[in-house]
């Protein structure tokens, strides 16, 4: 054959990648639909919680039909507990999470795309290189405590926004690539030609 195994096998790798993926899952603290941990920061802006609050499923954990992001999918007790979502790391060029191991190996990955993009942008839209941000680490905590993640991510999302241009009509901030794209749609207010009243 072509390596699958048995069709029980296959069904029995199925449903253990299934629970993986929904132990992947965080729970909104609102609504208790479950995410993907990239999209619950972008269901957090509209969710109104109790119920299933802002909208549709489309933020929900990549689709599947929405059995993951729906609360009865949770074990419910007298005190349940909310899966603790790891500590991400954000990455001071691209503004994105991290595991602490993944960062390292990203970071210069990121570095190397940003300049490639930035030798391809107009010399006026290019930004200066973004500089790691310098952090105290607590003693022997690698950085690892919650504050100390937090303080770094702080740093780090900072240093990220700093990376971003605005827009001379509307003051919006842009990665520079996407700058232009903006530039088509914004046109600048034109103040001073309203028409005297006759």
């Amino acid at each position: 054959g072509s390596g699958g195994g048995s069709p029980g096998g296959v069904d029995a790798q199925n449903e253990a990648a299934w629970e993986s993926y929904k132990n992947n899952l965080v729970p909104c603290p609102n609504c208790t639909r479950t995410f993907l941990p990239d999209r619950l920061e972008v269901h957090l802006r509209s969710c109104k919680g109790s119920g299933g609050g802002g909208g549709g499923s489309a933020e929900g954990g990549g689709g599947g039909g929405g059995n993951a992001s729906s609360p009865q999918s949770r074990p419910r007790t007298g005190e349940s507990k909310a899966p603790v979502r790891p500590k991400m790391l954000v990455c001071y060029i691209c503004g994105r999470e991290y595991g602490s191991k993944s960062l390292s190996i990203h970071e210069p990955q990121c570095m190397k795309k940003w300049e490639q993009e930035q030798s391809q942008l107009p010399k006026h839209l290019r930004r200066p290189r973004p500089k790691k941000p310098e952090f105290p680490q607590e003693a022997g905590s690698g950085g690892g405590s919650p504050g100390g993640v937090d303080a770094q991510n702080e740093a780090a999302w900072e240093s990220y926004k700093n990376n971003l241009v605005p827009c001379p009509n509307c003051t919006r901030t842009f990665l520079p690539d996407r700058l232009d794209i903006h530039l088509k749609s914004c046109k600048p207010k034109q103040e001073g030609l309203k028409l005297p009243k006759i």
